[in-house]
């Protein structure tokens, strides 16, 4: 089943990559289609170094294979999240930047 995004999260979609980029993050954008394997985060990135995989999710829930595949990121060394706000993004960078900073 090929999941279609919701014009409400096609917006926040575009707002997440353009901060990811503002702050100096590469980014990817994973297209949805039946090419793609199913539950894969929305957009990845590197930033500052770090792998970061990111759900987005604006009124609905992750689902049980989105929930594994966060989980298997984070096993793997990297960093895994449900997003619901650009804040929760901002969080993550501002770690990896207090980190960086020590």
């Amino acid at each position: 089943m090929v999941r279609r995004a919701t014009p409400l999260e096609s917006a926040f979609q575009k707002k997440v990559i353009d901060y990811i980029e503002s702050r100096g993050g590469y980014k990817i954008k994973i297209h949805v289609s039946s090419y793609q394997t199913e539950g894969e985060p929305d957009v990845v990135c590197c930033y500052r170094g770090r792998f970061c995989a990111f759900e987005l999710k604006q009124g609905s829930t992750l689902s049980d294979l989105q929930k594994i595949k966060l989980e298997l990121i984070r096993k793997a060394g990297g960093i895994a999240l449900e997003v619901k706000t650009i804040e929760d993004i901002a969080k993550v960078f501002d770690a990896i930047d207090e980190e960086l900073l020590c």
